[in-house]
Order: C-alpha cells, then structure tokens, then sequence
C-alpha cells in the first residue's frame, strides 16, 4: 500500500482493507462492521510484531562498535528514527481512542462501538474540531521528518482517492477524486472502519520506519550478525486450533549465503527456497493440526559438506476452537422452518471451509462457508460442526413450536372490522377473513410465516336462528347477496374449519384451528 516492499502479508492485509472499503460503500453491514472490527485486529497485532522487529533492528545498528563517522552517524539517526515512529504510533493511537468514545468520554466497547456508525465522522469532519489537523499533520511531519533522516524517499501517507490506482475505472476516473485526504477516509465512515482505516496507516508508518533502519543497519554492518551457535529455527505459531494448518517457516539461524541445506519434517524432504524478505534459505511447513493438547514434530537440516544433521523437536498445542452463533435466532429454532444461521469458528480464519451434520433436523448449506439453513423436525437438534475432517464440536439447538396464526375480520379496504361495534348492515358488501402470523414469526422466519384460510362456514344469524349459510373456500367474501337481509341486531359468524402453512421448502402444511371463530355484530 506505501509504494515500498511489503510482505506477502502486508500485501493481503491492505488488499482486505480496500475490499472491506469497497464493500462498505455498498452496503454497511453489520456483518461488514464486524470484518473491520477482525481486520483492526489482525492489524494490531502486526504493529506489535513490526514495532518488537524495528526495535531488534535499532538494537542491532546501536551494538554496532564501529568508530567510522559514517556508522556513528548511524547509530545516531536509528535513535531518531525509532523515536520518530514511537511518537508518531502514540500520536494515531490517543486518536483512535478518542474516536473510540461518545461526545461525553464514555467508552464505547464490543457491539456498541462495532455497530456505531456517526461518531468518527461528527469528531473529524467537524467543523471547529482540530483532530483531523492533529492527525495529517502527523502523518506529513513524520514522512517529511524520515526523508531528511534517512536520504529515501516514502510514497506520501495523506492519500487521497485519486492516489490509488484501484480505485481508478476504465476510463482512469476515480469517484470522490475531488475530496480531500480526512475527508476521502471519514466521510460516510463508520467507527470501526475509520479505526481500522487508522490503523493500516500505523502498519505503513512501521514499514517506512523498517525501510529506513534497513538502510541504516547496511552502514552500519548490522546485519552481519556473528553466531558461535547454529540452531534451526522455526517460526511459527505456538498453538493452532484443529482443523486449521499449521503454517511455519524452518531455517537455519547463521546460515551462510554459499550454503544450500536439506531440511526436513518428521524425515519427509521440504522444498528449500530463498526468502524474499531476509534472503536466508527457508523451507515452509503446513499441514493440518489434529490431536488435540501438547503435539510435535521432528525438525532437521543438514548443511552438508560433511557438517553433522541439525536436529530439534518442534513443540506446539491444539487447541479445541470455540464455535459461535454470530446470527439468525439461535439458540432456538422454529419446527418445520427454515431457520438462517450464520455459525462461525474464528480461530480457523481463512482456513474455515466447514461441513455439518444434524442430528433431528436437515440442513442446507448457504452462499457462504459457515451460512446454513437449519429445518428442525423433532424439538431437539444437535449440529455438528467438522473442518478439513477434523470434528470442531456439536452445537445444540431447542425447537419451539410454530405459534398459532391470528384470525382476523377486515373490511374491502383492509381496515380491521371492530368487532364491538360491528357492521352497518345496508352498506356491508364485501369481507376478508385473513390468518394473520405471530409478529416476531414473521420477522424471523418470514418464508415460513404465510397462511391461507381454505375453508369456513359464513352464518348469518338472527337470535338462535341461522338466516343464510355460506360454506366459502375463499378468504374473500362477497356479502351483496345478504344486503337485503340484514336486520340490526343479526350476527355474521364465521367458523373457520381449515388452514394451511406454506412452508420455506414449498409444502403445504395443515394448521390446527384454534379460536378460529369470529363474531361480527350487524347495525
């Protein structure tokens, strides 16, 4: 994203952030909201790795014992540079906690301030705020600072739109050209997303500072480390959830740029490559974690040349990984409904590709991996949830009934007949007679929450006499041929003998009748 070398990582990082950007833009989300939420994150866990790196490699230029005027000059602008990122991260930092809080100071955590949508933008496009001042200004004085410090030149940090090329179209226009840097990253953006937005521009500010300590460290003979010890070296996470890959990189720490090792896992031969960032032969390792608890494996290389094997037991633990009901209206379910739910495991991340087994219910999977469609037919379901093969848990479901329609009397123009007061009989012509779902049904399951009154009596009653009878298989009832008869005082009644439900696969379903009777008072 600066312009500089990034790591592949880096690289996927900032790619997420346009996307997630892009998709926003279309549609805020809450499910968009949370993604920011992950990718900040993920994001600020690369800055505690950037920062533990940059240190290590400050460290280094300043155990430099050169006298040389060049590497004293230096060791001296490492300082600076180090203490110019320091200041700069701290600066972002106080910023996105005060866009992390209400008007008043009150902290906004988990879902409120995910799902809060106005507060970034109220505090930095503002007309009498000074943080949108604070926050480029740091921006530019920290770029302009590290080209005088360093001799390099940095791709500017206040992008504007017409800064990126992806965001160009065919014809090399860009929508929102003409706004400015604080206005292109928090107009229209909610607080997660400008946190996150924040945040990538500290892991930019550590990759210009790497950059820059990169350089310094050359003069300085820094990078040429001298080991008394050779040890293979992996790194790698320490604990990984099954079902995941575990993904690692094996070397040689010391190695010597004229040697070509053969490394190994568990006696299984590993393609050996230079790596592009450190330019020290690697081997990747992934493979699928099972088990579960402390595991390990067997790491060897062998240098060659008549060097004896470097052999070291690799440690690390499986972790069961928790699943979570993010949407839809789990834990409970709907009998013979297709109930959405959205069931995720975080841990596995982008390896989470799942596969579902139910227990008195089926399931369809949706457009999405961990998106189902989960149709109880018995009042306890169990899900069971399994990735790459490997058995993440069961989740247990209950399963409520379907609750009964409400029957209801209104007039041709749909307005709800009241029932105390009743008709006027000379001018009553017509009648609908609907099944009406149970709102919070309807607003949960609402291709299961359609109802059709098949068959009813229509009587029309004068004391314990029946005047005219009507057996209608319509919900719509034509009274013109009862106009004449009306007598104040007569009743309509209707007694509702059948109901079905469509159901959200298409059947139709028989509804018990309950209260099924409706009496309607002539004037």
């Amino acid at each position: 994203m600066s312009g500089g070398v990034e790591t592949p990582r880096q690289k996927m990082i900032g790619m997420m952030y346009l996307v997630l950007t892009a998709l926003l833009a279309l549609n805020v989300s809450s499910a968009v909201l949370e993604k920011f939420a992950i990718l900040n994150t993920t994001l600020v866990d690369l800055i505690h790795e950037n920062v533990a790196t940059n240190e290590r490699k400050a460290a280094a230029i300043l155990a430099s014992t050169s006298k040389e005027e060049k590497v004293v000059k230096a060791i001296e602008t490492s300082k600076q540079v180090r203490a110019l990122s320091s200041k700069t991260i701290t600066m972002l930092d106080s910023i996105k906690d005060i866009l992390s809080r209400e008007h008043d100071g009150k902290p906004m955590k988990g879902d409120e301030l995910v799902g809060n949508t106005n507060i970034s933008e109220e505090k930095m496009l503002g007309e009498e705020s000074k943080l949108p001042k604070v926050y480029e200004g740091s921006l530019v004085n920290f770029h302009d600072k590290l080209e005088a410090l360093s001799g390099m030149k940095f791709a500017k940090l206040n992008k504007r739109a017409v800064d990126f090329a992806e965001l160009k179209n065919e014809k090399g226009e860009v929508e929102h050209g003409d706004k400015s840097f604080i206005e292109f990253s928090f107009e229209g953006t909610p607080t997660m997303a400008a946190i996150a937005g924040i945040t990538q521009m500290q892991t930019e500010i550590l990759e210009f500072e790497t950059m820059a300590l990169d350089s310094l460290a050359k003069v300085a003979d820094a990078v040429n480390i001298k080991f008394d010890k050779v040890v293979p070296m992996v790194i790698g996470p320490s604990i990984v959830a099954a079902g995941a890959k575990y993904t690692g990189r094996l070397f040689m720490a010391g190695a010597a740029s004229g040697v070509t090792p053969e490394m190994f896992r568990n006696g299984a031969a590993l393609a050996v490559t230079t790596d592009a960032e450190t330019s020290i032969k690697m081997a990747n390792i992934e493979f699928a974690a099972s088990g579960e608890g402390k595991q390990s494996y067997t790491a060897e290389i062998r240098p060659g040349a008549g060097k004896p094997p470097l052999i070291r037991k690799i440690e690390y633990e499986v972790i069961k990984p928790t699943i979570r009901i993010t949407n839809g209206n789990a834990p409970s379910l709907y009998m013979n409904c297709g109930n959405f739910v959205n069931i995720e495991v975080p841990a596995l991340a982008a390896s989470y590709n799942p596969s579902f087994t139910a227990k008195g219910a089926s399931i369809e999977k949706g457009d999405k991996p961990g998106k189902v469609t989960i149709i109880p037919k018995e009042r306890k379901v169990s899900v069971t949830v399994s990735n790459g093969g490997a058995v993440i848990g069961t989740e247990n479901f209950d399963v409520k009934p379907i609750p009964k329609p409400r029957y209801v009397a209104r007039d041709n123009q749909g307005k709800d007949i009241d029932l105390k007061n009743g008709v006027r009989g000379a001018g009553f012509t017509g009648l609908r007679i609907n099944a009406d779902a149970d709102e919070n049904f309807k607003a949960e399951v609402p291709k299961d929450a359609q109802y059709r009154i098949k068959s009813m009596e229509v009587i029309l009653a004068r004391g314990t006499q029946r005047v005219a009878t009507i057996n209608a298989t319509s919900e719509i009832l034509d009274m013109n041929a009862w106009r004449s008869q009306f007598r104040p005082g007569d009743r309509i009644v209707i007694d509702i003998k059948s109901v079905s439900r469509r159901t959200f696969t298409g059947e139709e379903e028989v509804v018990v009748v309950v209260g099924g009777v409706i009496g309607i008072p002539v004037q």
